[in-house]
């Protein structure tokens, strides 16, 4: 056990892992503090969307994730006689973020993948079988974590400059800084059962939500003869073998299905008030709760640790000052409630009555609903100093990944840190990519970023770390900065310093 590290992360499921590899591939040290010994072995998250595979790309995790993902085709709401209602698809081989749209996964697969991706790293060290009893902050604004093994050993004290909470829905830390969640409203209970079965069952390879009230459920194929099927129930009452079997009688007269567990989750929705106290912060679970209609809580967590990820990189490197860390809730709070909204808005729309069919039906004969729902799953940044405005320019969105003709994804070629596309004279732009130390891109080593830039128009633009536009200089020539952050009538500036060491204030 390190007597002293640079960023100590409670938890070591999927955001806790994500979060050390992202870290340690930017030189921080790390150590990871995980209860159980092995992950834990039964599933529970079982999908994730291109830009979480776009984020294991940054993690280094990429390809291994992947070939423990079998690709679907989106969404279906559908009604009690599973008549489609309305459609929602991601089936592109090649999303937005440069991967396949939709995902099925086994979530103690991707723990494992995530496990063994942390041994190549020797930054990071993994305690399994410890837990966290203590947590103080130090006059240098660090912390001192005092851990010991479930066991009972004596105690450790690890002073770290940082700490990662991603301990759960239940995280002892959130509880330690004082953080409290909000409700947002939402409160259902619901019996999750997975099955194994040798024969093909004929599904449409997606996510089925079945919009019949009281009576509501979800099935999807999760991996090869795998299946999970969800019914909602009226309280968290334990549910026995044969209750969980009874449930599954009309998928399954021959008994033909092995049930490999079933639980009973209450699904609520709720986010943390505080998400930092010096230097402690909330990620995942701990920071937010979220009905799992969407598919977006296990997203939502590896979407906090790569906006944290690169902030606290920049800030331990003297790059940044900690105002950086200033933007972490600011951006991803309001980001995180559009998609849990999302999920509960689905899950009235499921508990609804019948009534309300024709509406959905009236939804899908629409041109194109498909944006809508892509709004609300990946809206583009707000509220921080380094987010974008509510305008039609890309300035707090997700720039695009390509795939080139040699199999190559474009991140590779942006690098780790910024990056500049495209060219402008203007001062205003050439000194923010000074002060960022921005990677330039020739639009002739990435043929696909000129169209991008045409469509948009403009000239250039600046893409964070985190692959979020920062800034752009439109086709007339004007730059477009950030939004500077303005909270009770005070200015935010972030000090970034250049490789030659000499500091440069910048409003970003």
């Amino acid at each position: 056990m390190p007597a002293t590290t640079d960023v100590v992360v409670v938890g070591a499921g999927p955001t806790g892992l994500t979060a050390a590899a992202l870290l340690t591939r930017r030189g921080v040290r790390c150590v990871v503090v995980e209860r159980h010994t092995d992950p834990y072995p039964l599933p529970r998250a079982v999908h994730l969307d291109d830009e979480v595979l776009r984020i294991a790309q940054a993690a280094g995790v990429a390809d291994e994730v992947a070939a423990v993902c079998e690709p679907a085709l989106g969404l279906r709401l559908v009604d009690g006689h599973l008549r489609t209602l309305l459609e929602l698809r991601r089936d592109s081989a090649v999303g937005t973020h440069g991967w396949p749209e939709t995902n099925m996964f086994d979530q103690p697969d991707l723990e494992w993948v995530l496990r063994t991706a942390q041994t190549r790293h020797p930054e990071i060290t993994l305690l399994s079988g410890h837990e966290v009893t203590g947590a103080s902050v130090r006059g240098d604004g660090g912390a001192d974590v005092t851990v010991r093994t479930t066991q009972g050993d004596g105690s450790r004290t690890i002073a770290t400059r940082f700490v990662l909470a991603c301990d759960g829905a239940g995280s002892g830390m959130r509880d330690r800084i004082g953080s409290r969640m909000r409700d947002l409203g939402f409160d259902q209970h619901w019996l999750v059962v997975d099955v194994r079965c040798e024969r093909d069952l004929t599904l449409w390879p997606g996510v089925h939500q079945i919009c019949a009230g009281a009576e509501s459920g979800t099935f999807m194929r999760i991996g090869e003869h795998r299946y999970r099927w969800e019914f909602r129930i009226p309280a968290p009452v334990p549910v026995t073998d044969d209750e969980a079997a009874a449930r599954l009688g009309p998928w399954f007269p021959d008994g033909d299905a092995t049930v490999v567990r079933h639980t009973v989750y209450s699904h609520r929705a709720a986010v943390a008030d505080t998400w930092r106290h010096g230097p402690v912060f909330l990620l995942g679970d701990a920071a937010h709760l979220t009905p799992p209609f969407i598919g977006q809580g296990l997203g939502a967590g590896q979407r906090d640790a790569v906006n944290l990820a690169w902030k606290i990189s920049a800030v331990l490197s003297g790059r940044a000052d900690e105002h950086l860390l200033d933007t972490y809730q600011l951006e991803r709070r309001g980001h995180v409630v559009s998609a849990v909204l999302g999920a509960v808005v689905v899950g009235r729309v499921m508990a609804a009555p019948s009534a309300l069919h024709p509406v959905l039906r009236g939804i899908a004969r629409l041109p194109n609903p498909d944006p809508i729902a892509r709004r609300v799953l990946s809206p583009r940044l707000r509220g921080g100093a380094l987010a974008g405005r509510l305008s039609r320019s890309p300035i707090g969105a997700a720039f695009p990944q390509w795939i080139g003709a040699d199999g190559r994804r474009s991140d590779d070629l942006l690098g780790s840190g910024f990056a500049v596309l495209g060219a402008s004279d203007d001062p205003g732009f050439a000194s923010l990519v000074d002060d960022v130390d921005a990677r330039r891109i020739s639009v002739g080593d990435l043929p696909a970023s000129a169209a991008w830039l045409a469509r948009h128009r403009l000239r250039a633009a600046v893409v964070r770390p985190d692959r979020v536009v920062l800034a752009v200089v439109d086709d007339r020539g004007r730059f477009h900065e950030p939004r500077v952050f303005r909270g009770r009538h005070r200015r935010v500036k972030f000090r970034w310093v250049t490789p030659l060491g000499e500091a440069t204030d910048s409003t970003s």
